[in-house]
């Protein structure tokens, strides 16, 4: 091993995958970063019926970024039989060693911004987004600038050794062998990972007891309407924290293809969760007649629409008698 942590000797296949779970990998990334993700973005930049949050429509940009960039050798007709050019291969091995810096940091802001609104709502507080331009500005370039960071240094060492890029190591894609940046990108990761999941359990425990505050209060409130949004989010959190710890266990010690492949699915995952979503449907499904839905008198916190929210006008959290409107969950 030379100095800068980059073993002197050719790399070796370490990760065992057969030509279908190739063909499982490549689909999972692509079908979602080509077609899935650009619609579901599409529908909530241009719709009217649809709002999201920033850091929503950036989670969507980080999985398409890591889609295309699983899909390179696809380009190139380098997936299989002869190694890629060194420059191709050390472009791919760049990119995706920014993937679990980007993937967890946006996933994390999403977390984030979700944890602030409802703990606004909790504490019957109302979430002015214009009195936090800054942060929210942070948030969002957070997850680019780590990305160019991991991407960078991976380049700038990999061009110094090219021998230690290849694609024969991690089968799947090219990679770079370099203890170093492994453990860097490992630990960080997992530092945003561990803030994610404590955001997570603290908003869960934040509905949990609203939710038990309504039940004494013999409130009717429509709380599956109201918390549909983020109990999604939570549950995609979930799966995110699972599937990229698995990750990261197979940056450092991998002896299956399960790994990758199940990181594959977070887009496909992503889009079922929030392309279901009832506001997403009534654009796909443009040539349906809107249900009409009944008046329910409530009085409840509407967390969905509090958080969905992009300008600085809020509106009242405590309403009676309550009128969804049309795409609300």
């Amino acid at each position: 091993m030379s100095s800068t942590g980059v073993t002197t000797t050719g790399p070796v296949n370490i990760v065992k995958g057969n030509h279908g779970e190739l063909v499982a990998f490549l689909v999972l990334n692509m079908w979602p970063s080509h077609l899935g993700l650009p619609v579901l973005l599409a529908i909530v930049l241009f719709s009217k019926r649809v709002k999201r949050h920033p850091t929503f429509i950036n989670l969507i940009i980080a999985l398409m970024i890591v889609g295309f960039s699983s899909s390179l050798l696809v380009y190139a007709g380098r997936t299989t039989g002869p190694e890629p050019s060194r420059m191709l291969c050390l472009l791919q091995a760049s990119l995706l060693y920014g993937m679990p810096a980007i993937s967890s940091t946006s996933a994390c802001m999403l977390f984030l911004q979700m944890f602030y609104m409802i703990r606004a709502a909790y504490h019957g507080k109302q979430y002015q987004e214009m009195d936090h331009m800054l942060r929210l500005w942070l948030m969002l370039i957070a997850p680019y600038v780590v990305f160019f960071a991991s991407m960078l240094a991976t380049a700038i060492v990999g061009a110094s050794h090219p021998e230690q890029v290849s694609r024969s190591r991690r089968f799947f894609y090219c990679s770079l062998d370099c203890l170093p940046i492994t453990n860097t990108i490992t630990l960080f990761s997992a530092g945003v990972l561990l803030v994610a999941l404590i955001l997570i359990i603290w908003t869960t425990v934040m509905i949990y007891k609203r939710w038990k505050q309504s039940l004494g209060q013999g409130a009717k409130a429509r709380w599956t309407s109201d918390l549909s949004l983020p109990i999604r989010i939570i549950c995609f959190g979930f799966y995110v924290i699972i599937c990229m710890s698995l990750s990261l266990l197979s940056v450092k010690s991998p002896s299956t293809p399960v790994p990758d492949v199940l990181i594959s699915t977070a887009a496909t995952v992503f889009l079922f969760i929030f392309g279901t979503q009832p506001d997403i449907l009534s654009v796909l499904c443009f040539w349906r007649k809107p249900k009409s839905r009944r008046v329910t008198e409530s009085y409840k916190v509407d967390l969905q629409r509090e958080y969905d929210q992009e300008s600085g006008v809020s509106e009242p959290k405590y309403r009676s008698p309550v009128t969804p409107r049309p795409g609300a969950f």
